[in-house]
């Protein structure tokens, strides 16, 4: 059985993990979006699987995790983490995003709000699972990695909008996405600069997508 202050221990984890989702929720509601909860409940999954999905590839990569000296750290946080995550988010977004509707579909807003939600997914079972080890990290987490994985998912969701009439651009928003997700990486792990610059990174990260999720007044309505 777990023991009362293991449930209270879990019960905090997972709240920790949950307040970027709860707040993103509370923020799509209080403007009146048309994200509805089954719509943030089903790309909420796929953050969720597209981490499941990297960790998977990432086993299968596993002299990448053995690079030492600056240079080569970097390209093995590039291609191994950044890149592999990059790519499983692109792989499990693009065919549940075919559900989208036709009208739905042209509107550049709710395509990448729903990228958004799905980077919130990931962080939030990535967090969870960190905060196994300890509580602290998730809070920790919370404000970096959340934003971060929502800023670079947006980013990837944005690609996937833009891949038939824009494909350079399409291509821009993935790469920008999976170059912001290694110098996030780098900077917790302290191989370059100090890891107070992860909050940095994801905070600008997640400020530069604001021009993406801007909803035409009484959309939602």
């Amino acid at each position: 059985m777990i023991s009362m202050n293991g449930t209270l221990a879990l019960v905090q984890l997972i709240l920790a993990a949950a307040l970027p989702v709860l707040a993103a929720f509370i923020w799509f509601k209080a403007r009146c979006t048309p994200i509805t909860l089954p719509w943030f409940l089903l790309f909420l999954v796929t953050g969720m699987l597209s981490l499941l999905l990297a960790a998977r590839l990432q086993q299968l990569l596993p002299l990448l995790s053995r690079a030492t000296g600056g240079l080569s750290v970097f390209l093995s946080m590039l291609a191994r983490i950044a890149l592999l995550e990059e790519l499983s988010r692109l792989a499990i977004l693009f065919p549940i995003s075919r559900l989208i509707d036709r009208e739905r579909s042209r509107d550049l807003a709710f395509y990448t709000s729903l990228g958004l939600v799905s980077g919130l997914g990931f962080a939030m079972l990535e967090n969870a699972l960190y905060g196994l080890a300890n509580i602290n990290i998730t809070l920790i987490r919370a404000f970096t990695a959340a934003p971060l994985h929502g800023a670079c998912a947006t980013r990837v969701a944005a690609g996937l909008f833009f891949r038939k009439e824009q494909p350079v651009r399409a291509l821009f928003s993935f790469l920008t996405a999976v170059f912001i997700h290694a110098a996030y990486n780098m900077t917790i792990a302290g191989a370059v600069f100090h890891s107070g610059f992860a909050l940095l990174i994801a905070l600008t990260a997640l400020l530069s997508i604001v021009p993406y999720l801007r909803f035409p007044e009484g959309s939602g309505r």
